[in-house]
């Protein structure tokens, strides 16, 4: 049996949490530990150790650990985690592509590097899901469908056939996007939201239909 390859887990918190249960449930990579910025007084986080902050990283990949999880999500925006997505790969590091078992995904869906496919997940016929995004438990996105980079797709969204979502979107909660559509860069769709035209003002959406709140 291949040997699994070590990971590290960056941060601690809800979606550190949801990344572990990933990697335990698909079995692919062994973890060895997790950074904070904080260090609690045992010294672990889920059964495995804090290795330190951030700086610690630089001496394990030395050691010969290639590959990071990002344990960072975030229900307003993903500028967090793009930071620590650039900051670790200007390091050298792998950053693979999570998915939980329990999610259904096209063989012709293109899932690129960092991104993390939540339980429950729907992703249909030749999908492109870009760099560092989350998509989250029971979303479903539909056939050929395009996601840039750092998009956070928030839990039981629909993105219907055809639709274009640029970088750093965040579609909130049960948001509904229909087909064909296309999101600018830098938008959030509020939670229940139904985003039933193209949006391309930079700025936060609510609503059914999605109207602009604030730029």
């Amino acid at each position: 049996m291949k040997k699994k390859e070590d990971i590290i887990i960056l941060g601690r918190g809800g979606h550190a949490k949801v990344v572990i249960d990933i990697i335990e449930a698909a079995g692919l990579y062994n973890i060895i530990g997790i950074t904070d910025v904080s260090i609690n007084e045992d010294n672990n986080y889920r059964g495995y150790p804090i290795l330190g902050d951030d700086d610690v990283l630089s001496v394990y990949f030395k050691k010969g650990v290639k590959n990071v999880a990002i344990g960072l999500g975030g229900y307003r925006n993903n500028n967090n985690r793009k930071e620590v997505f650039n900051k670790v790969k200007i390091m050298g590091f792998n950053i693979p592509v999570l998915i939980h078992p329990s999610a259904i995904i096209s063989n012709s869906a293109v899932l690129c590097e960092g991104s993390v496919i939540f339980s429950g997940v729907n992703i249909n016929t030749d999908v492109r899901i870009g760099k560092n995004n989350i998509i989250a438990t029971g979303a479903n996105i539909d056939h050929e469908t395009s996601l840039g980079d750092h998009v956070l797709i928030s839990a039981g969204v629909t993105i219907g056939g055809n639709v274009e979502i640029g970088n750093e979107v965040l579609c909130a909660l049960g948001s509904n996007v229909i087909s064909g559509v296309r999101i600018n860069v830098n938008i959030v769709v509020g939670a229940g939201a139904v985003v039933v035209n193209d949006l391309l003002e930079k700025g936060i959406y609510i609503g059914c239909p999605a109207k602009l709140m604030k730029k």
